[in-house]
């Protein structure tokens, strides 16, 4: 699809990956329909984007929101790992999306690209996962910091099921850890809360879980959008699999961001992959350093 000139929708557009949503939209010269539940936020964020008010608990709202566009980010929900009820995630990220596919039907919107998560695997031995593994289903058993997981998955199952019983096509991206500025609840908060911690502190090493820049993942689902190849495909959108937790806090300090003084290294062994060979070849997906991804958040933060 060719973005020049095209309304296209993000719902949680104020939230962290939205906002890098709405900034590599416009920089294609699209025009850019913020979903949000309130505009006079939006507004402050300075982005360009013509803010309309929906919750995804509301059909109608959602509806008259997507009218005359092309296209959606299906982009809001709830992140949170143990932190909330198995109801209140499910009726977030599960009924949530349903609306948004209900609405996309009724205001007649046929192409959407789908923010998932790499939570959404079945556990394998080897931590290795690419796209093809088995999703959760509704039957696993889960405890509570897996809830997110599930209704995650269980999400990208029912906008799978809808966008093929409506004829909408759909891309999903899952994405792993996600760091960048405005983070409310991921990885940028717990180091920006560790950071504070003046003189001594731990930190792990040996911790292998990828992260990825905001930026890279929305310009990787914006290009979900551009490209025929990415028509009814799922992509991992994953950081670098051999940059630690540890690496990562190097390359925060040598950004410039505050850190303590003395941080003493407590060896957490642990590595998860996520295979990005599909992101790479479909949507020619590159994955910047952390110091180049904290270097520009710096930047932008201090300009």
């Amino acid at each position: 699809m060719e973005l020049s000139g095209r309304a296209i929708a993000v719902t949680g557009a104020s939230g962290m990956v939205g906002r890098y949503l709405v900034r590599a939209l416009a920089d294609r010269g699209a025009r850019v329909v913020a979903v949000v539940r309130s505009p006079q936020k939006m507004a402050r964020t300075g982005l360009p984007a013509e803010a309309r008010r929906a919750d995804l608990a509301d059909v109608d709202a959602l509806t008259a929101a997507f009218d005359g566009c092309d296209a959606v980010f299906s982009n809001a929900g709830v992140v949170s790992i143990g932190g909330q009820s198995r109801e209140a995630l499910m009726r977030s990220n599960l009924e949530g999306t349903r609306n948004v596919f209900e609405a996309m039907r009724r205001a007649g919107v046929r192409r959407a690209v789908m923010t998932s998560s790499v939570t959404v695997y079945e556990p394998q031995r080897g931590h290795v996962y690419a796209e093809d593994a088995p999703l959760l289903s509704e039957s696993a058993r889960v405890s509570r910091p897996l809830y997110y997981a599930l209704s995650k998955a269980l999400a990208e199952r029912e906008a799978r099921r809808l966008s093929d019983a409506n004829g909408i096509d759909l891309s999903v991206a899952r994405p792993s850890g996600i760091y960048g500025l405005h983070d409310r609840s991921g990885f940028t908060l717990w180091l920006h809360r560790f950071a504070a911690v003046p003189l001594v502190t731990v930190f792990p090493t040996h911790l292998y879980m990828p992260n990825v820049y905001a930026g890279d993942l929305a310009e990787a689902m914006v290009r979900m959008l551009e490209r025929p190849a990415a028509s009814g495909r799922a992509y991992n959108i994953s950081g670098d699999p051999d940059v630690s937790f540890w690496a990562m806090l190097q390359a925060y300090r040598r950004a410039g961001w505050p850190a303590p003084r003395l941080v003493v290294p407590i060896p957490v062994p642990f590595r998860r992959v996520y295979a990005t060979d599909r992101a790479r070849d479909d949507l020619d997906f590159e994955n910047r350093s952390p110091l180049d991804a904290f270097t520009e958040m710096r930047a932008e933060r201090v300009g």
